[in-house]
């Protein structure tokens, strides 16, 4: 009884670990200006958020000003400021990081995170490039501008948005890889994924720090991975069966399809 009780605490800790996210939670008068868009479930692609791995099938769907991941932020290219009675943005607009202690730290709302993935970029380009300043919606006089103007606006923003959201989902579609983290974007193609899920598992099980972790991971011939999202992952090494598992089922997948092609080419 005691271990149930035991096992049932850690999970309740690592899943408020998971949803403590580093962004801004999504203002409901965003939600209420712009409404939500569910998408189609992808059984490809691989996302890591904080350095856990989320098992497949992936939903992106958008609520508001955020795009979501299974029910989890992922983004949110621009702060919310339509609706804020005084002129400025709200307090859920300052960006929240999540420091070594665990704990939330603030930090400047200035720049997009570094992304690695052109593509996606280029879907929100409207909006904000990577590496860039974010566009922030001034909230300052709205009431005062042409509401036809300000109607635009929000059409251009919501626009900008799905397209965002579309381009997850076609990415995991295909099998693209993506990390998520409080300071960076990591997105990669399904080759880069595959090699990295061929070491990861073994890699992550018997590392004993960071350090080792990327080691490992180099020898194997992952070099997209750097030491921040080493130590991300290190943090949630015991999700390794879960990545075991997958690679698994690909390898079965693989073997499956060459006898296929085998037998295609023998008639």
């Amino acid at each position: 009884m005691r271990t149930r009780v035991i096992i049932a605490a850690c999970a309740c800790v690592c899943g408020l670990a998971l949803q403590g996210s580093w962004l801004p939670e999504v203002p409901e008068h965003a939600f209420a200006e712009l409404g939500s868009t569910s998408g189609t479930p992808q059984v490809n692609g691989f996302v890591f958020i904080a350095g856990r791995y989320i098992s497949p099938p992936y939903t992106v769907t958008r609520r508001g000003n955020g795009i979501f991941i299974n029910r989890i932020q992922v983004d949110q290219p621009f702060p919310w400021a339509f609706g804020a009675a005084d002129g400025a943005a709200s307090d859920s607009a300052v960006p929240k990081a999540v420091d070594e202690d665990g704990d939330f730290e603030e930090v400047e709302p200035t720049t997009v995170p570094a992304r690695k993935a052109a593509d996606i970029d280029d879907l929100f380009s409207d909006i904000g490039a990577s590496g860039g300043k974010p566009a922030e919606v001034k909230a300052e006089g709205t009431a005062k501008r042409d509401p036809e103007l300000v109607k635009r606006e929000k059409e251009a923003l919501l626009e900008g948005l799905e397209r965002l959201r579309k381009g997850y989902e076609v990415a995991l579609g295909r099998g693209d890889v993506f990390f998520f983290g409080p300071h960076k974007r990591v997105n990669g193609n399904y080759g880069t994924a595959r090699t990295m899920l061929g070491v990861l598992p073994k890699a992550l099980r018997y590392a004993q720090s960071p350090q080792e972790l990327i080691q490992r991971l180099k020898q194997g011939g992952v070099f997209f991975i750097d030491i921040g999202i080493c130590g991300q992952l290190y943090r949630n090494k015991t999700t390794f069966p879960l990545l075991g598992e997958r690679l698994k089922k690909i390898e079965e997948s693989e073997a499956l399809e060459a006898r296929r092609r085998s037998e295609a080419r023998r008639w």
